[in-house]
């Protein structure tokens, strides 16, 4: 997927790199996340980039609505939400009960091949099935869960751009109705894709490496270390903070412009010829600015840290800024 938009994404890199006037200084403590409304417009001529086929919309899913071999997941926190209301026929999936490992001493850490194949076939779910993964939170759940299934290598996984605010926005009505189990299956998850995930360890070993950088995808309270959720506040040193936030329309819950999107990640510092790494507090922002720059704008080389700063602001060996 990646490599069907870097041409397109690369062109457009270059046009905005010459008509920029003025370089943009990577984002401070005391400036700490890009502006959504200040970044400035990109330049007219910049190609569009295509949109992949892992985002889908509303008109999609409601073709797809009686397929049988797709699968509705309604990405969650908690059964009460899914229950006032969800797409006809989607399959409750909570992020943090079933997609986390309650083993792992860090919170909020992935779970487990095993875990997985044992999850997906309890809910009827068969390899080969189009997995479309949607929440009521801009993207932001359904993000952390399409990159687990893909770091398990899923062939056929999608997002339903705005989820829930952009189905009710496009005048579509909610179920409340009991959704009818599946007869169970017996699926087997792919191995995991050490290019998606990485570790504490491994972030250590990159700080001084030119070739990579780290995103911040915290708020700028947490970047700065004035809201602390962890033993230690402030951030990965060298981090450059461009709070998630910033990638979506609030209204609706939907991405904003791709030529957008690129223009703020490239004035921010984060360029396609280098690795980045994503991080925020358990991965779950991070996973949100993964899916934007390896699947939206087709970054080639991307990692989400999910330990991020509960596992690195709780110990106390790991520097900080």
């Amino acid at each position: 997927m990646q490599s069907r938009f870097s041409l397109s994404l690369l062109i457009l890199l270059l046009a905005l790199a010459l008509t920029a006037c003025v370089p943009v200084a990577p984002p401070s403590a005391s400036q700490p996340a890009a502006d959504t409304q200040s970044a400035a417009a990109p330049a007219a001529e910049a190609p569009a980039l295509t949109t992949p086929e892992s985002l889908v919309d509303t008109a999609w899913v409601l073709e797809h609505l009686e397929d049988p071999n797709v699968r509705l997941l309604a990405i969650s926190g908690n059964q009460e939400s899914f229950d006032e209301g969800h797409l006809l026929n989607a399959i409750y999936v909570n992020l943090g009960e079933n997609l986390t490992n309650p083993a792992d001493s860090t919170q909020g850490q992935i779970l487990t091949q095993e875990a997985l194949g044992e999850f997906f076939s309890g809910l009827g779910i068969e390899n080969d099935d189009t997995l479309v993964v949607y929440d009521n939170n801009n993207n932001l759940l359904s993000a952390r869960a399409y990159w687990a299934f893909k770091y398990y290598q899923h062939a056929d996984v999608r997002l339903y751009n705005g989820g829930t605010k952009k189905w009710v926005a496009d005048g579509n009505e909610l179920s409340v109705d009991a959704v009818e189990a599946l007869p169970a299956t017996t699926y087997v998850p792919g191995e995991a894709d050490p290019e998606l995930r990485t570790t504490g360890e491994y972030v250590l070993e990159h700080l001084e490496d030119p070739d990579t950088v780290v995103c911040d995808t915290r708020g700028p309270g947490e970047y700065a270390g004035t809201d602390v959720r962890a033993d230690r506040g402030g951030h990965i040193p060298g981090a450059i903070n461009v709070e998630w936030v910033n990638t979506v329309n609030a209204e609706d819950g939907t991405f904003k412009d791709l030529t957008y999107l690129a223009d703020l990640y490239l004035k921010a510092g984060f360029t396609p010829d280098k690795e980045v790494i994503t991080y925020c507090q358990t991965g779950v922002r991070g996973a949100h600015t993964w899916y934007v720059l390896s699947e939206l704008l087709g970054y080639p080389r991307v990692r989400n840290y999910d330990g991020s700063w509960i596992e690195w602001g709780n110990d106390p060996s790991k520097p900080l800024e």
